[in-house]
């Protein structure tokens, strides 16, 4: 039995929130017991609640917590952990510490490009530590290891692939549900939606501005957006709305928990964002038979093969987006063949019991190198 510490300094809800809950619930219990650290109680520590999880809330607040720290180590020692876990780079910063302290190999999973944006104070001595120490470093696409390995300059022998993965069984084709008579929209409206919090990433300016011109060529458009929608940046884009006239057409959700059944009532899945890690969002609607448009943002250039199982634009171009959603809006051939492949793709490529797979066998590999006798020395923490 190989005991995993699976740590993350946020609390969701979010992409690597979703992935911490999988791989902390969803591992074979007959190998794997694993204890969840997450840094505040919350939508992450309420989801673990119902899988029957009991997580340890440890305050991870400020640039660098002494206390956090020392609370990690002595859970390490008290519990017998075997392999550390350590989801986005904050958390892998005390990961390392911690891994240096006891001898415990760790693991690094970094989500996305915003994972290294702002570290705070002491980012050069972060970067070393998250550099040197762990056993592996995992991203999330092939695009995020180009762009952060170079970031970070981390040695390739360490760094490993592995995509996020969806419940095909939960997200899959059904007829329609209840979003349609939630906005109260007539029976030939074309509905276009997306799926993620409201983060300056997620570039939903651009999906308005898209909106604006697709209302303008058509007022059969409607546009929803699902994802928690708080903060400045919220107040910001419904005053863009307002100034863009689309109070009445463009409808922000807000979190919702049975976006598998949202899903389907989507005639378009769109993806504005400026960058992206990965995009379980954009997984999610192909493995419910919807047709995508994502811009080339990082993750979405892996999931989607362009005109075949979805449409890719460039980034931060209102136009491009607006003229993809159109071009599939008005060719039902071209709709129906993007998502099938989309489909196709989702349940070949992305599924969850693939992704669970990979992580066993890491996290199997990383916990047997470390019983083997090494003479090598520990790495260094220069540059």
């Amino acid at each position: 039995m190989i005991t995993v510490l699976q740590v993350i300094d946020t609390g969701g809800p979010g992409g690597a929130e979703t992935i911490f809950l999988q791989t902390a619930t969803m591992l074979d219990p007959r190998r794997f017991k694993t204890v969840s650290q997450v840094s505040r109680d919350g939508w992450l520590a309420d989801q673990l609640r119902r899988k029957g999880t009991v997580p340890l809330i440890r305050n991870a607040d400020g640039s660098f917590n002494f206390r956090y720290l020392w609370q990690m180590t002595r859970l390490v020692r008290e519990m017998h952990v075997d392999v550390i876990v350590a989801h986005l780079f904050g958390s892998s910063v005390y990961a390392t510490l911690v891994s240096l302290a006891t001898g415990v190999p760790a693991i690094v999973i970094l989500h996305g490009q915003s994972d290294i944006n702002d570290i705070g104070r002491l980012a050069s001595l972060k970067r070393r530590l998250v550099r040197s120490l762990p056993q592996r470093i995992v991203f999330v696409s092939e695009a995020l290891r180009t762009q952060m390995s170079k970031a970070l300059m981390l040695p390739q022998a360490k760094c490993v692939v592995v995509p996020n993965g969806v419940d095909v069984e939960r997200f899959r084709p059904r007829d329609r549900g209840v979003l349609r008579d939630l906005l109260g929209l007539r029976a030939d409206s074309i509905l276009v939606g997306a799926v993620g919090n409201i983060r300056r990433p997620k570039g939903y300016e651009v999906l308005l501005h898209a909106a604006h011109t697709l209302h303008a060529q058509s007022s059969r458009y409607r546009f929803v957006v699902v994802g928690e929608a708080s903060g400045s940046l919220y107040e910001d884009l419904l005053g863009l709305r307002s100034q863009l006239g689309l109070d009445d057409v463009f409808h922000f959700l807000g979190m919702r928990n049975d976006v598998a059944a949202l899903l389907p009532d989507f005639d378009i899945f769109a993806l504005s964002s400026h960058t992206e890690g990965f995009s379980i969002a954009c997984v999610e609607a192909m493995a419910c038979g919807v047709p995508v448009v994502c811009t080339r943002c990082g993750g979405p250039e892996e999931i989607v093969e362009h005109d075949c199982s979805g449409l890719l634009v460039p980034k931060s171009d209102p136009a491009a987006l607006a003229s993809a959603i159109h071009r599939v809006a008005m060719d039902e051939s071209l709709a129906s063949r993007l998502a099938r492949h989309g489909l196709g793709r989702a349940k070949s490529r992305f599924t969850l019991s693939t992704m669970l797979a990979s992580y066993e066998r890491l996290l199997e590999e990383t916990a047997s190198d470390a019983k083997r006798p090494t003479r090598e020395a520990k790495p260094e923490l220069g540059s």
